[in-house]
């Protein structure tokens, strides 16, 4: 079980003085507002939606190891606050304690008392009490946990375990437990297991306070699960890179006496065509300093994305994705594009209205469909139909290179879908 802090409390000062109709959604902007001042470092992403009984709630997120933190605003002038804290560790977990405790004393949200009974509160204290102490015992606690139970399951049988992994991408790697900084051996995780404090190096932020450790640890869940590692396609990408390389800065500026990824910092740098003193600098330390083993980077190889509607596909760690607003799941480089839709019941493509234009079946365990293969000067295409159940969805690869057709077969073969009509 992870450790989740759960806060309930009331909204006071001048938003009691509004209509509850208007306080819940835009005292949540006030919040908002509040984190991008004064946590702008480390604010990853926060957007609005609608919960339980219309209640509008903001999500949160702070570390690119963390699931979002949910803050619920209702009628009645009542807020929940939830946060799990463990994937990133001790130090994250007073880090969001703390923030909240300043929104608190800035947006005068006076805060319930612990209760253990109804689970609201923070399990290890630190809300409560200020005492540090016993987060890492929890946090350790958790991890043995959490190492025990893979054991089992490898034990059973089971491979490609993850931990602490955020939900959307599998990736395909041969170690034996995957974590967002980096894959853990059997013998790593018998030896947590026995002894959990062997294993606060699989924390991205373990030490307390804003400070190198942080910082470094950020970017190495970047590298190890967001970087694609070829040169940037997507402003977002080179928006990526760019943080990774600057929070690098940041870390090596202020304690250059940590262990730092000087091989992937150089490739990162040289994929954004930077150069001058620092990036010459890089290059020094990775020639003198060589990584051992195979580099940081997930994305290196291949991918399971989960799509809409319970669909999931297998793809090249190197393809830039994006989600358009009619729906469209989009995968693509320079060379090949693979495009995904869900189809409404019953909607089906022209073609798919005539067999006889689809000349390639395939019928796997869950999803079977009908293709056609076109190839054509300067662009070849695969348009598929396929299904699951009553579930329907269109599936189009695009190539360049006639010679990779094996891999277009292979990317809509890969289609997969969750469930299946009973």
């Amino acid at each position: 079980m992870s450790l989740k802090v759960l806060l309930a409390g009331r909204r006071g000062g001048d938003v009691c003085l509004l209509s509850p109709s208007w306080s819940s959604g835009s005292w949540l902007e006030l919040v908002e507002q509040w984190f991008q001042h004064h946590a702008k470092e480390w604010l990853e992403s926060s957007r609005m939606e609608t919960g339980p009984l219309g209640a509008p709630v903001l999500k949160l997120r702070l570390h690119p190891a963390a699931g979002e933190i949910s803050i619920l605003a209702t009628s009645n002038l009542r807020m929940i606050v939830s946060a799990e804290t463990s994937a990133v560790g001790p130090g994250y977990h007073i880090f969001v304690c703390d923030l909240f405790k300043a929104l608190g004393k800035a947006l005068d949200i006076e805060w319930a008392d612990a209760n253990e009974a109804e689970r609201v509160g923070d399990p290890t204290g630190y809300f409560h009490t200020g005492d540090a102490g016993p987060v890492e015992v929890y946090m350790l606690a958790w991890l043995q946990e959490s190492v025990g139970q893979v054991l089992r399951m490898r034990s059973r049988g089971a491979a490609g375990c993850a931990m602490s992994m955020r939900f959307g991408h599998v990736f395909e790697h041969p170690g034996a437990l995957l974590t967002p900084l980096g894959p853990r051996d059997e013998r790593w995780m018998r030896r947590v297991y026995e002894d959990p404090r062997l294993g606060m190096d699989v924390f991205p932020w373990w030490k307390q306070g804003v400070g190198a450790h942080a910082r470094l640890g950020r970017a190495l869940c970047r590298l190890w699960t967001e970087v694609v590692w070829r040169p940037p396609l997507l402003d977002e990408e080179r928006r990526l890179m760019r943080k990774v390389a600057r929070t690098l800065e940041q870390a090596w500026r202020e304690d250059p006496s940590l262990t730092y990824p000087w091989r992937e910092w150089r490739e990162v740098l040289g994929y954004l065509g930077v150069g001058g003193t620092l990036a010459e600098f890089v290059h020094q330390q990775a020639e003198t300093h060589p990584a051992r083993g195979p580099s940081l980077g997930y994305r290196r190889g291949a991918v399971h994305v989960a799509l809409p509607e319970g669909w999931a596909i297998r793809i090249p760690g190197s393809l830039a994705e994006a989600h358009l607003e009619d729906g469209t799941w989009v995968a693509r480089d320079h060379r090949r594009t693979v495009r995904f839709m869900p189809l409404e019941d019953g909607a089906l493509p022209s073609m798919a209205e005539h067999p006889a234009m689809m000349e390639l079946e395939h019928h796997g365990q869950r999803v079977s469909g009908r293709a056609s293969l076109r190839k054509e000067a300067g662009e070849c295409r695969l348009t598929a139909v396929c299904s699951s159940g009553p579930h329907r969805a269109l599936c189009v690869v695009s190539f360049d290179d006639p010679e990779e057709e094996d891999w277009a077969l292979g990317t809509w073969r890969s289609l997969d879908h969750a469930t299946t009509a009973a």
